[in-house]
């Protein structure tokens, strides 16, 4: 992780930038410590988590404190929004998402999210909306306001910055692209703009915040499995939810969600009404032979499905004992797929 100050495309920013294809970063929002209607300093929450680095996250209304965007942590919708665009991160990488208006999503493929807006660049392009994401105060159009944004490149980089001076949305944007971003989209701005970068204040916020979008660097290997590169969806057509499959034996019900699509990589979710005993495992088979093993739950067990042939595939999961043997299974038909496209317009 490195910081830097400089100018890009005529706007002065200060520019954080996380490379995510070492395994040791997580990236995920916070709520301040009392939930959502609350609200504490930066250098507060900065304290309380111990992140590497933080900055401001979403809007929230200034009278009850609430978050206006979707915030996930853990897999577990923490504040509802219905608007805007997400940065959101599954276990092979990060997508941005178009969100429908006041509808909920399904955000069981993603560990965490955060929604904001509007969105900045999509597919290398820059493409400020402020139209249509269901935004209206008018200090977000704002001709030169101090802002916030996130923004990923092709290459995976995080890139976290604040404006030094002040900056339009299509200046912020040309910026953003200027610096790589195959993606970006603009956070909560004015006197919530602030920025946490390795031990110092790099900008204060001039008020309370309700959350904050925090990086985490932990100990050990870096990893060899980068993630695949960002990808942007678009959610307003709709977003059912993952179709789900149960196991029950011995005393444990294991319920597995699927892949939404049967198609490139995906995951299949498993949960547990307790822990597994000792010994116990799941296993998934894609046409009977073993894919992934959990011995643990919850899991996500990535499932590759790229290059299957056309015609009829099965998905088996089975529970067995400590003996090896098998207690409960189930399985899935399903045909290979297409990936849907996701037009910005």
């Amino acid at each position: 992780m490195t910081y830097s100050r400089r100018a890009v495309a005529g706007v002065w920013l200060h520019v954080i930038d996380v490379d995510l294809n070492d395994a040791r970063v997580r990236v995920a929002p916070a709520l301040a410590a009392r939930g959502p209607g609350s609200a504490e300093s930066l250098r507060s929450f900065v304290h309380r988590l111990r992140p590497t680095a933080a900055v401001n996250g979403t809007y929230f209304d200034k009278r009850t404190l609430r978050p206006v965007g979707d915030i996930v942590v853990g897999g577990k919708v923490l504040n509802f929004g219905g608007m805007g665009t997400a940065i959101a991160f599954t276990h092979d990488g990060v997508d941005f998402i178009r969100l429908p208006k006041s509808r909920r999503v399904d955000w069981s493929d993603h560990r965490a999210a955060l929604a904001a807006g509007p969105l900045l660049v999509w597919d290398g392009f820059a493409k400020p909306r402020p139209g249509g994401e269901g935004f209206g105060d008018p200090a977000v159009f704002a001709r030169a306001a101090p802002r916030t944004a996130v923004a990923v490149t092709k290459a995976n980089h995080l890139l976290l910055v604040t404006t030094i001076r002040g900056a339009s949305l299509g200046q912020l944007a040309g910026a953003l692209r200027a610096l790589g971003a195959q993606y970006a989209v603009n956070l909560d701005g004015g006197a919530s703009a602030g920025m946490w970068c390795a031990g110092r204040m790099i900008r204060s916020p001039g008020r309370a915040l309700t959350n904050v979008l925090c990086v985490y660097v932990t100990a050990g290997p870096a990893g060899d499995d980068p993630p695949r590169p960002p990808r942007g969806l678009d959610w307003r057509g709709g977003h059912p939810p993952r179709k789900s499959l149960r196991l029950s034996g011995h005393g444990l019900e294991v319920s597995a969600k699927l892949p939404r699509f049967w198609s490139g990589r995906e995951s299949v979710a498993l949960h547990s009404n307790r822990p597994l005993p000792e010994g116990y495992v799941v296993s998934v088979s894609l046409d009977e032979h073993v894919v992934a093993v959990a011995a643990v739950t919850p899991a996500e067990l990535p499932v590759d499905l790229t290059g299957l042939p056309a015609g009829k595939h099965v998905l088996s999961l089975h529970l067995l004992d400590g003996d090896k043997k098998v207690v409960a299974s189930v399985r899935r038909i399903f045909r290979p797929e297409v990936w849907p496209a996701a037009p910005v317009g």
